[in-house]
């Protein structure tokens, strides 16, 4: 396998409309795209002049700066044919932008993790609000006007919902919880 499949950056120049199609006609002869060719030059030229490393204002090898934190955290993926319009879909569908998705697809892949989309989790926490709000609004219907009165089959029932809706309620939190810490230690750990 060689480098460019492992990872790749680009490097782009200028060139006269002219160059540009006489290059792609070279291309074409040796039935190669113009960024396979050009691609295939630059490595030609560099396995001819051997490894080059610059002092400390230069580059370093390649290795060696992917390996440091936050060199290599963007990535350019090619997508297969009709990929990109399934995962724009989905993007729309969750109200999101296709890239914001699939990076939030990868670090639940990468990080094991289940972390939401921010509108999702947003929509989780009003719900759990809700479920407060309801649960109070229950506790406060379900109380009787007098202590000595005896409860009743409907405020037995009111009782149980309650309890039903907190729980609920406490579900939706701990959600809201695990994805906020996934998101901000990385852990792998975390479960929706």
């Amino acid at each position: 396998m060689n480098q460019t499949s492992l990872s790749s950056r680009v490097i782009s120049t200028r060139v006269p409309p002219e160059t540009r199609a006489r290059f792609a006609a070279l291309a074409a002869r040796h039935h190669l795209s113009a960024s396979t060719l050009l691609a295939r030059m630059v490595d030609e030229v560099l396995k001819t002049n051997g490894d080059i490393l610059l002092g400390s204002g230069g580059q370093r090898s390649l290795r060696e700066t992917e390996n440091r934190p936050g060199v290599a955290d963007r990535v350019t993926l090619r997508l297969r044919n009709g990929d990109r319009a399934l995962a724009a879909g989905r993007a729309r569908a969750r109200g999101m932008k296709t890239a914001s998705y699939l990076a939030l697809l990868i670090h639940n892949h990468v990080r094991d993790a289940a972390v939401l989309p921010p509108n999702e989790l947003d929509q989780i926490k009003a719900t759990s609000a809700q479920l407060a709000a309801l649960g109070r609004q229950l506790r406060m219907f379900g109380m009787p006007n007098t202590l000595s009165q005896p409860a009743s089959g409907l405020s037995e029932t009111i009782a149980r919902v309650r309890r039903e809706v907190e729980e609920a309620r406490e579900a939706t939190a701990a959600i809201v919880r695990r994805n906020l810490v996934s998101w901000e230690t990385g852990a792998g750990s975390a479960r929706a």
